[in-house]
């Protein structure tokens, strides 16, 4: 391939977004690479953040950012770069998806093999690993086929979607199972017996933070209720989202929903719009003790019917899989998160040392356990 990367060490250039979104007019890429999203996560303006060009014959056909991680403490290897992330757990919860280079369409293999072809060869980074999330599947033979050895870092996740403009014009429920559409139908009875569904959106980037507040508390809630944290308890997931949706609103990326039935609210939709493409990305829904009642079923079906209505080809329920996402969907993509690296005795020695290093560690936590067990049930005894 004639196709050439090139690695930029930051801190990237001012031009940055005028040429992002040159390429971006020109792509099929999804909304987690689009500028909006790119400029929330602020590795655009991180000093040691490394900028990918790839380009053929002096044309710019592919693009990239490589966060440069933090070292682990004992760590052998250098950090990752992380494409289009920052590489800081904590920064990175905000789970990017459909992940890659953003590229000229029709050119995403190509640009991807450029990529790894130069992270094999290219000594400027310091010979470190790739670290690629949520991206599709045809990454790792890639890898592969360069030489490239890999490790997954988290298993592959299925992405169910809804095609939404080859289903029935008046029915969107009939290409669903008979058992959705009975709980659907059942579902929505339930919440028009006194007055009917009103789905609403959010008018301003003002509106859409407001919603954004209520949606957080209701997901809290429900979360809290089943023992788990959720998505917000990282106050960094909520500052991601309150930037994204104050640069980006007004660009149509953003979208918050409300669905209400007699005047209460049964719940929110924050889902990111691009390119005739929804993606469901969070949600917070009231769930009252009724058999019947099933506010995500009915909230997404109504999502749904509006975007096609407004010419939406798809609806992206994201990674992981979910009853309500499958009963819903025609159809699922594979979401990888790899690791890609330059084989050799020196990084299995490494990768045999941190995994003992580690196994050591979790010993070590385990053989405390009880010692900790027994000071907090001594801590939650009344005194004598």
């Amino acid at each position: 391939m004639s196709c050439v990367a090139t690695f930029t060490p930051g801190p990237v250039p001012p031009g940055l977004e005028e040429e992002w979104r040159d390429l971006e007019s020109k792509s099929s890429g999804s909304a987690f690479l689009s500028w909006p999203w790119i400029a929330a996560t602020g590795i655009a303006q991180e000093a040691d953040t490394v900028l990918v060009r790839v380009r053929d014959d002096g044309r710019t056909i592919g693009l990239g950012l490589l966060g440069m991680g933090h070292s682990r403490l004992f760590a052998l290897r250098p950090p990752a770069l992380h494409l289009n992330e920052s590489g800081y757990p904590a920064r990175d919860r905000i789970m990017t998806e459909y992940n890659g280079l953003l590229t000229l369409a029709g050119r995403e293999s190509e640009a991807a093999w450029a990529l790894l072809a130069a992270m094999k060869t290219d000594k400027s980074c310091g010979k470190r690993d790739l670290a690629l999330s949520g991206v599709a599947g045809h990454w790792r033979p890639l890898c592969h086929g360069l030489g490239l050895a890999t490790c997954l870092l988290r298993p592959p996740q299925s992405a169910p979607f809804a095609a939404l403009q080859i289903r029935p014009e008046h029915d969107l429920l009939a290409a669903m199972t008979r058992n959705s559409r009975q709980q659907i139908r059942r579902s929505m009875r339930h919440y028009e017996a006194h007055s009917p569904l009103i789905l609403d959106r959010a008018s301003d980037a003002a509106q859409a933070l407001e919603w954004l507040d209520r949606l957080e508390a209701l997901h809290t809630r429900s979360w809290r209720q089943r023992g788990k944290a959720g998505a917000f308890a990282d106050p960094a997931f909520g500052d991601f989202h309150r930037r994204l949706i104050s640069t980006g609103f007004h660009e149509g990326v953003t979208d918050l929903l409300r669905i209400q039935s007699g005047g209460e609210v049964i719940g929110y939709l924050y889902n990111l719009r691009w390119r005739g493409v929804a993606y469901a990305y969070q949600s917070g829904f009231r769930f009252d003790d009724h058999a019947q009642a099933r506010p995500g079923l009915v909230a997404h079906v109504l999502a749904m019917q509006l975007y096609r209505g407004e010419g939406l080809t798809t609806y992206r329920f994201l990674a992981g899989q979910s009853r309500y996402k499958t009963s819903l969907a025609s159809g699922q993509d594979e979401l990888a998160w790899i690791l890609a690296y330059r084989p050799g005795p020196l990084r299995w020695l490494a990768s045999i040392a941190e995994r003992t290093i580690g196994a050591i560690g979790a010993i070590a936590a385990r053989s405390t356990m009880p010692r900790r067990i027994e000071e907090k049930a001594c801590s939650n005894k009344k005194p004598s």
